[in-house]
């Protein structure tokens, strides 16, 4: 309980989100759904959403670099729960091979022209769970682990979130699996995080620009 009190921010808006997409999805069919969650589209939110979604890719990794320059403690925890959610993903997604919203509509439903976006290349196997929505979750899980503010932990969700939405906005992937695939990313984070924390990592407390700083003295001397 005093986990969840200190970072309540987050999991109380996300326990919402998950309670509103599963309420969506045992209430509509899956295409109707799908279509509905995607016709909320502009051309203000084509751009958005096309770019956005790259947040849930190679991002958190960029940040990594970026990290370790702060504090290796916090660059391994963002890493390892990056590697072990998306070894979970591909393990799955390769288990269960469903077809994403593009083939699926194609092959059942051809009369329907999905909403796409320009330069968005649409896919069309390995469609659960969403990979771009895990690594999402779990990186700004992650970084809300390490900071105080309900504040920011509330703007770490809603930029997780809107990771997630951006999959079904470009229909790569449908609303179940977005929801699965939070589920996921934030799954793995706690887990990671209990035993990380049984974990006496002195060196860990360390970072590159210490490295740095006493390369500099030494050269100094």
């Amino acid at each position: 309980m005093t986990h969840f009190k200190q970072f309540w921010a987050f999991y109380i808006p996300y326990i919402i989100f998950v309670i509103t997409l599963f309420t969506l999805i045992i209430c509509n069919n899956k295409a109707d759904l799908h279509l509905w969650l995607t016709s909320f589209n502009t051309p203000n939110r084509d751009i958005f959403f096309y770019y956005y979604t790259n947040v849930g890719g190679s991002f958190p990794f960029f940040v990594v670099v970026v990290l370790l320059f702060y504090r290796y403690r916090l660059a391994l925890f963002v890493l390892i729960t990056q590697l072990a959610s998306g070894l979970f993903s591909q393990f799955i997604k390769q288990t269960w091979d469903e077809p994403r919203p593009f083939k699926y509509f194609a092959d059942n439903y051809p009369n329907v022209n999905l909403h796409q976006v320009l330069g968005e290349q649409l896919h069309s196997s390995h469609s659960f769970p969403s990979g771009h929505t895990i690594t999402a979750f779990a990186f700004f899980l992650a970084i809300t682990f390490f900071t105080k503010k309900p504040l920011l932990h509330f703007i770490f969700f809603i930029l997780a979130m809107l990771v997630g939405l951006s999959r079904i906005y470009l229909s790569q992937h449908f609303a179940i699996d977005v929801m699965f695939g939070s589920i996921i990313g934030v799954a793995v984070t706690i887990s990671w995080l209990f035993y990380y924390e049984t974990l006496h990592l002195k060196w860990a407390e360390g970072s590159l620009r210490d490295v740095f700083i006493r390369i500099k003295r030494k050269n100094t001397l």
